[in-house]
């Protein structure tokens, strides 16, 4: 019973809930054209622990909170975020950017697998990109950094398919011995 019930349950989450401000970015470079277009709120979660071999999910929500003045209407955000969880294996991989235009939300997904159990820090890194015109590229100016820490557990180094039957195999015997205790106890009245 004990495995049965360590295999199915869940995980308690972990979050952040964190607010954007619209206007001016900490540490964007001098100028109008590195602001946030809008207040946003951005929530984050991830479980407190996975099973060694198993998947826990990554989630990033980014939702515009006000409406854009009329001359931000059709400007676009665009967002970057990675997730830094090393060695643990993410999918997908990588740096993701996305645009997000006015009244929006934005939802990201993440798969983290542990094949080592132990302790995990890891960070996910949330940026607004802006076209930089004379360098011609993308720069990335950080709005939120959030650490993410995870453990990946296990028992006495099972597999989570061998736990599963050692579980029904030890609920089978357990009952087996269960019907043959009263029968036993019917012969000897």
């Amino acid at each position: 019973m004990f495995a049965l019930g360590w295999k199915v349950f869940p995980s308690p989450v972990d979050g952040v809930h964190i607010n954007i401000p619209a206007g001016a970015l900490p540490g964007a470079p001098e100028g109008d054209g590195f602001v946030s277009l809008s207040e946003y709120s951005l929530k984050i979660t991830w479980p407190r622990w996975i099973r060694r071999g198993e998947t826990g999910l990554l989630r990033l929500s980014l939702t515009d909170l006000d409406p854009a003045p009329a001359a931000l209407v059709d400007s676009t955000q665009i967002v970057m975020v990675e997730p830094a969880l090393f060695p643990l294996q993410v999918d997908p991989m990588g740096e993701i950017q996305v645009s997000m235009g006015d009244d929006q939300t934005l939802q990201l997904l993440w798969k983290v697998k542990g094949e080592q159990s132990g302790k995990y820090a890891g960070k996910l890194y949330i940026s607004f990109g802006f076209f930089d015109e004379p360098g011609h590229a993308l720069m990335a100016i950080p709005v939120a950094v959030v650490d993410v820490n995870l453990r990946v557990i296990e028992l006495r180094a099972l597999s989570s398919g061998l736990l599963i039957w050692v579980g029904l195999l030890s609920l089978v015997l357990a009952f087996g011995l269960f019907i043959l205790g009263k029968a036993a106890s019917k012969r000897t009245k």
